[in-house]
């Protein structure tokens, strides 16, 4: 029974590592871990007595402070992260795609934003919180830096 009660107690220090180190958020990998080590815990106490009780708590909780202590110093984290950056930009319209004034119909609806066709593009554009249906004609009003206003005509 010993070797069972090891073998949940280990179980749930690796679920909840796996957690801690690799899975975002709280998810089942996190909650199954705990369960088992209180699984372990209860019966360490319930079948081997108070004193192996007292040591499945403490053994357990020394072992996931030092594996964190092992994995969050040193190389080993550096190794894990991820090591690109992103320069690029995202969304940017300049002012020669479309110009104040410059008259276009929706692709579809804007509700209150979707896409547009002006000419022989089509770029994404916002509305001032009104629903527009497709196929209408609309005006730009606005134009900011990653942003494209419109309004039906």
């Amino acid at each position: 029974m010993l070797g069972i009660i090891i073998a949940i107690l280990l179980l749930g220090v690796l679920l909840l590592l796996l957690e801690i180190l690799f899975v975002p958020g709280t998810t089942v990998v996190g909650i199954g871990g705990l369960v088992l080590l209180a699984i372990g815990i209860y019966l360490a106490y319930a079948t081997q007595g108070a004193r192996v009780g007292h040591i499945a708590v403490s053994s357990s909780t020394v072992v996931v402070i030092l594996a964190l202590i092992v994995l969050l110093k040193g190389k080993t984290w550096e190794r894990l992260a991820l090591k690109d950056t992103i320069t690029g930009v995202s969304g940017q319209v300049t002012t020669d795609v479309v110009i104040i004034g410059e008259k276009g119909t929706t692709v579809g609806r804007l509700n209150p934003s979707g896409k547009a066709n002006f000419g022989d593009q089509i770029v994404e554009v916002h509305t001032s919180g009104d629903f527009i249906d497709g196929d209408t004609p609309i005006e730009v009003v606005k134009v900011t830096q990653n942003r494209i206003q419109v309004q039906r005509i």
